[in-house]
């Protein structure tokens, strides 16, 4: 079995440092550019299934490979970004502040990072089952991929909270099972196929 998860490429809102969170964002021209890249870089890779998060700047960053690849796509909100509540939509430096004076609080209307590894764990109970022998796309955001991964790692007694590094715009992690179904990493984070488009 083998899990990209990918990252979506960079946004007008990543690119202006505005929190996004679970509103929809619009890929930026890099961004569109980015995922061209991807799509180019995964082309080869027998997938035999695509699940998306349901939010907009995932589903245009897919949009270059099944040009490619013609499969239907899973679009699933478990595999949304973290709410982060009232502070979508404005400048990600008054987050920061607010969570630097707040640790243990979560923003009015946001979700914790507890509530994104359960949806995480919820979306790999629903259909790790059904991977085995297969190759698993995902497309996803920084935050839920970390979960995804971490929720793997535990799911298979590693170490997990390995994790830490946040994951670039159109960046690729590859999860992989050997023969005794044991988990390893091939690829974490890996952006060299954007050449200087990052």
């Amino acid at each position: 079995m083998k899990i990209i998860i990918v990252r979506h490429g960079e946004t007008v809102g990543n690119n202006l440092g505005i929190t996004q969170g679970q509103n929809h964002g619009k890929l930026s021209k890099l961004g569109l550019k980015q995922v061209e890249k991807l799509a180019n870089y995964l082309k080869n890779e027998k997938i035999d299934s695509v699940y998306c998060s349901d939010l907009n700047r995932c589903k245009e960053s897919i949009i270059p490979l099944l040009r490619i690849i013609k499969i239907n796509v899973n679009y699933t909100p478990l595999l949304r970004e973290r709410g982060k509540g009232t502070f979508e939509g404005k400048p990600s430096n008054e987050l920061r502040e607010w969570s630097k004076n707040n640790p243990d609080k979560v923003p009015s209307g946001g979700e914790s990072k507890e509530d994104v590894d359960k949806r995480a764990k919820k979306f790999l109970d629903d259909n790790l089952k059904d991977w085995k022998g297969k190759t698993v796309l995902i497309m996803t955001h920084g935050g839920t991929k970390g979960s995804l991964l971490n929720m793997l790692l535990v799911k298979n007694k590693e170490n997990s909270e390995i994790i830490e590094k946040g994951s670039p715009n159109a960046a690729v992690t590859i999860v992989e099972f050997d023969k005794n179904e044991k988990l390893f990493i091939s690829k974490l984070h890996y952006d060299q196929h954007l050449g200087d488009l990052k």
